[in-house]
């Protein structure tokens, strides 16, 4: 994979061509174009040539109408009945059919407004259930209460509802009320955990008094203004209203499902909204004086010909350059089918500069690779790779969701190889379901070796797959300062650390293979930390010079740890295949037998499938975290902004050509 060449456009045409222009270059998707505001403050030419394009309003319409219609597809989707699919994809339409859909936009938007209708009678109907909710909540606590709510005095006493906190003493309530006064009462109607009900009947001219003490108790009057009834009266009033309101809104859902038809008709108006927004609002891009307009914008050079033909039709003038130092050029990849999935993990961190290098089409091998080593289990990645497989054909899945599907179809094809290396089928379970349920002794022998056996020999391995992937990174990073005409920075920085760790590894660790191997490695790394030694501080001055190399030479701490993060391909290798075989020993546990089957089997579904996400999520975090601090950290320079050509950015419908009948 590398990153696509840019070029810089800018484009003078007619007035006249400018709406059909946009919606070409729109159907094209290979032009970038770049708001000028800045510049047009900026630079007094640009200032003379015309002023800034767009329609703010006509956007900030289009913008209300697609909520709309947002909402009334939200409201479709919330009272389907129909089943919802495991992953959300666009249906292909073409493109006439599409642009029949929408060609009766009323219609559209009045099928919308249909449902908006019912959504609105909804909202209301759910808020006078929480009213009638709340009333009925008020009014419970004093059915007891057998007087009509709205008899509040008669001709010489004055009656009061209210309530005091669980925690007032009402016995010293009555006895303050009653002091002096024979025409009191102090009744409780209920009390639960929070307040006391209370109903006060007084003489008039003591009312206020009574009031006051009541007040200095936490009394709350609790009235019933415009009720009418006893308490129970109105609770049987509520609860019926609650039923006929709960049974009105049921109607109205179902009358929201009944309009589920309308529901494809509705997405494309949406998306055609979508695309005239867009088309709007691009506007506000350009510059235009009273005849013409002026568009700059990013083409990927493989695009630049289609792109000419657009701009010669509209009799347009154009000129095309190459990016400028440190210009923010867009970044555009390309890949082929086998790395195209890999890019969601460098996403996943960040694109590259474009001046830099795409490190996709380098890690892709090796992420698969160590997925692989670390979940181990053939069995595993048979499932894996089976259920991407099956799910990539039954889904036309897209963008993020489409490439990490395909990368762990990859993985689980990787992670079936170095099972059956290492001899791992769903850890031993056939040999230990042989011996318990037939009393066979079955052998699944490794291709290669088995690591619970041998750890060490697959730690020396990790660690030698370390430096490889290592190497390699450093071997992009010379290749890019050689590019940049900064050879001895590549021969001093990076070679130097060939030779020192190739050299360490064949002196301290080459005995084991040839005794000719050790002094060799000794004058390899020798000559390398002579190297970092002598040129580490080439570019201080003084005193620099000689600490500047001292701490290149010190930097070999960072390459023993960058060395042995690759043990983590044993740890999570050697987690999988213990926690397997663990797992079929508890099930074996119960012998053999019809009962001792069922256990062996139950235990097998449960344990494994745990086993299973466990460890493939921690192969994949891990898989990534390599890529990101060792691989990554010895070249790539990140911070690219994607490419985004102004196109069709649909959200329900993949338009496809009348021609080719489903491809984009």
């Amino acid at each position: 994979m590398s990153i696509v060449k840019m070029k810089k456009l800018a484009v003078i045409g007619h007035d006249t061509v400018k709406d059909q222009l946009i919606s070409d270059l729109m159907e094209a998707g290979a032009v970038q174009i770049t708001d000028q505001s800045q510049r047009l403050a900026e630079d007094e030419t640009l200032k003379n040539f015309g002023v800034r394009d767009g329609d703010e309003a006509r956007v900030a319409a289009l913008d209300a109408d697609i909520n709309r219609v947002s909402i009334a597809l939200d409201t479709l989707e919330k009272y389907s009945t129909a089943r919802s699919p495991l992953f959300f994809t666009r249906r292909a339409m073409k493109r006439s059919a599409f642009k029949e859909t929408v060609k009766d936009r009323g219609k559209l938007f009045v099928d919308a407004g249909e449902i908006l209708k019912r959504n609105d009678e909804l909202h209301k109907l759910r808020e006078l259930i929480n009213k009638k909710t709340a009333d009925l909540a008020a009014v419970t606590p004093w059915v007891v209460y057998d007087l009509p709510l709205e008899v509040e005095e008669t001709r010489c006493t004055a009656v009061d509802l209210g309530v005091v906190p669980a925690a007032a003493d009402v016995d010293a309530i009555k006895e303050r009320i009653f002091d002096g006064r024979e025409a009191a009462v102090l009744l409780e109607a209920g009390r639960d955990k929070d307040l006391i009900y209370l109903v006060t009947v007084t003489m008039k001219e003591d009312q206020e008094e009574v009031l006051t003490i009541l007040k200095q108790h936490g009394y709350t009057p609790t009235p019933f203004k415009g009720w009418t009834g006893t308490a129970a009266e109105n609770r049987e009033r509520i609860l019926t209203e609650i039923e006929d309101t709960e049974n009105r809104c049921r109607q109205v859902e179902e009358e929201i499902t009944g309009l589920e038809s309308l529901k494809n008709g509705i997405e494309c108006l949406y998306d055609d909204l979508v695309i005239e927004r867009d088309r709007e609002k691009i506007k506000g891009r350009l510059l235009k004086s009273r005849r013409t307009f002026h568009l700059e914008g990013w083409v990927p050079e493989p695009a630049a010909e289609a792109v000419d033909r657009l701009l010669d039709a509209a009799e347009c003038c154009f000129a095309y350059r190459d990016p400028e130092d440190g210009e923010e050029v867009p970044v555009l990849t390309e890949n082929n089918s086998f790395v195209y999935p890999f890019e969601a993990i460098t996403e996943m961190y960040s694109l590259p500069d474009y001046r830099g290098v795409d490190p996709t089409k380098y890690f892709a091998l090796f992420y698969a690779m160590f997925f692989g080593i670390m979940l181990s289990d053939a069995g595993y990645g048979i499932i894996i790779a089976a259920a991407c497989f099956i799910v990539l054909r039954k889904f036309a899945l897209e963008g993020m969701t489409y490439r990490m599907i395909k990368m762990f179809m990859y993985c689980g094809i990787s992670t079936v190889f170095w099972g059956a290396m290492f001899g791992g089928w769903f850890g031993d379970f056939f040999q230990v379901a042989a011996k318990t349920i037939f009393n066979k002794e079955i052998t699944i022998s490794p291709l290669w070796f088995n690591p619970i056996e041998d750890p060490t020999r697959l730690l020396i391995w990790s660690l030698v797959f370390g430096v490889i992937h290592l190497f390699l990174g450093m071997g992009i990073k010379a290749a890019m300062l050689i590019r940049r005409g900064q050879w001895k920075d590549a021969v001093c920085d990076i070679f130097s650390w060939y030779l020192v760790i190739l050299g360490a590894a064949m002196w301290l660790a080459g005995g084991s293979l040839s005794e000719a191997l050790v002094k060799p490695g000794m004058y390899m790394a020798i000559a390398g930390a002579l190297i970092l030694l002598l040129t580490g501080g080439r570019n201080n001055k003084g005193i620099g010079k000689i600490t500047g190399g001292l701490s290149s030479l010190y930097n070999v701490t960072s390459y023993i740890s960058d060395i042995l993060s690759y043990s983590r391909l044993l740890a999570l290798g050697l987690a999988t295949g213990v926690i397997a075989t663990v797992v079929n020993t508890m099930g074996s546990l119960a012998g053999g037998g019809v009962f001792g089957t069922v256990v062996l089997l139950v235990v097998f579904v449960i344990g494994h499938t745990f086993n299973l996400a466990i460890n493939a999520l921690g192969a994949f975090v891990h898989s990534s975290r390599l890529q990101y601090i060792e691989f990554f950290g010895k070249f790539y320079e990140d911070g690219g902004e994607e490419f985004d050509p102004l196109r069709k950015n649909t959200k329900y419908v993949r338009l496809t050509s009348d021609l080719d009948g489903g491809k984009k």
